[in-house]
C-alpha cells in the first residue's frame, strides 16, 4: 500500500482493502469493481482513484445514501454505475438491466452503519437526539423499529435483544418497555434510551458507550433483516464475483462475521476459491484511535481462483 493514500473521510480498513485488490489487480487494468454498500463512497473513491482505467457499480438500498456517494463521487460519474438496490438482489441477471454484461472482478461489502444515518439521517438510529423510532435502511417500506417496540410480544423482544444485542439486562428492558406500552406508545429514540438508561444500573454502563447502544443494535438488525441478507447476498455474491476476482466483507457483529466466515470456509472447500483470511484482519491500534468507530470491524477476503494446493483451509479459531 502506498503511504500516501489518505481517504477525504474515513473508511474503515481502507489500507487492507485496498492492498488486497493491489496484490491481485494491476492498477492499470480495466477492470469492474461493485460495491454493494455505497454508504457515503469513502471506499469507492478509494478503487477509483488507485484503478484509474477501471468502472464501479455502486450499490444501496437507502436512495439518500447513494445520492449523496454519487455527489462524492461526482468527479468519476463516467466510469460508476450507480443502482438503488440491497446487494442480496444481486446476480449477472440483474446487473444485466443495468448495462452491466461482465461479473464484477472486485466486491466490497461494509456492513457498517453510516455516521450519516447515526448523526443525520432523523430516523431514530441514535439516541443522540429524540427522533420517530423508525430505523428503516431503505424507503421501500415494510416494519418500522417503533411497530417492533411497540407490537412485538415478549418473547419475539426477548430473543432480538439477547441473540441480536447480546443484551445482559434483556429480561428488566423487555419487562419495562412491556409495562410502558400499557400506558403509552414508545415511539421516539430518546424515550427508548431514557427506558433503557433506567433499567441498567450506573456502574453496569458500557464504557465509553451508552447503555442503551445494544438495544438500539439489536433493533436496526431485526427492522432491516440484516443477517438474512446477509446470508442470501453473499452467497450470491461467492457466484457473481468472476473466476479470479475478490471478495471482501467487513462486519461488525459477531453473527454477521459468523455468517460471513461459515459461507467462505465452505465455498473455499468446494475448491473454487481460497481464502486469503484465515482469520480476520483487525483494525489496528493507530485506527482505533483515529477512529473508535473502527474498533469491532473484521474484514474477511476470499479469491475466486483454484487454489494452489489440495490442503483442507484450516477452522478460523477465534470464536
Amino acid at each position: 500500500m502506498e503511504n500516501e493514500l489518505e481517504p477525504v473521510h474515513y473508511s474503515v480498513l481502507y489500507r487492507e482493502i485496498i492492498s488486497f485488490f493491489l496484490s491481485v489487480f494491476d492498477k492499470d487494468r480495466e477492470l469492474l469493481f461493485l460495491d454493494g454498500t455505497a454508504g457515503e463512497g469513502g471506499h469507492s473513491l478509494l478503487l477509483l482513484e488507485q484503478f484509474p482505467n477501471s468502472k464501479l457499480v455502486l450499490v444501496d438500498r437507502d436512495s439518500v445514501m447513494l445520492s449523496r456517494a454519487k455527489t462524492r463521487l461526482s468527479a468519476y460519474s463516467s466510469r460508476v454505475i450507480p443502482i438503488e438496490a440491497n446487494f442480496s438482489d444481486l446476480d449477472l441477471e440483474f446487473l444485466n438491466g443495468f448495462g452491466v454484461s461482465n461479473p464484477p472482478d472486485g466486491i466490497l461489502l461494509d456492513l457498517g452503519i453510516s455516521t450519516f444515518h447515526l448523526l443525520h439521517a432523523g430516523r431514530g438510529f441514535s439516541f443522540r437526539e429524540n427522533e420517530p423510532l423508525d430505523m428503516r435502511l431503505s424507503s421501500s417500506g415494510g416494519i418500522s423499529a417503533e411497530d417492533v417496540i411497540n407490537t412485538y410480544p415478549e418473547k419475539a423482544l426477548s430473543k432480538i435483544f439477547y441473540e441480536y444485542g447480546e443484551e445482559r439486562w434483556t429480561k428488566k428492558i423487555v419487562e419495562a418497555i412491556l409495562e410502558r406500552r400499557r400506558h403509552s406508545r414508545i415511539g421516539y429514540s430518546g424515550d427508548l434510551a431514557q427506558l433503557v438508561s433506567r433499567v441498567i444500573p450506573r456502574k453496569f454502563w458500557p464504557p465509553g458507550r451508552h447503555p442503551a447502544t445494544r438495544v438500539f443494535q439489536a433493533l436496526r438488525i431485526e427492522v432491516n433483516q440484516e443477517l438474512l441478507h446477509i446470508e442470501i447476498g453473499v452467497k450470491k455474491l461467492l457466484d457473481l464475483v468472476a473466476k479470479g476476482g475478490l471478495l471482501q466483507v467487513i462486519s461488525f457483529h459477531s453473527l454477521e462475521d459468523r455468517i460471513i466466515k461459515n459461507l467462505f470456509r465452505d465455498y473455499a472447500r468446494g475448491g473454487e476459491a481460497k481464502l486469503l483470511t484465515k482469520k480476520p484482519m483487525l483494525p489496528t491500534d493507530a485506527e482505533t484511535k483515529e477512529n473508535p468507530a473502527s474498533r469491532s470491524a473484521k474484514l474477511r477476503v476470499i479469491h475466486k481462483s483454484l487454489p494452489t494446493d489440495t490442503e483442507e483451509e484450516e477452522e478460523d479459531e477465534e470464536e
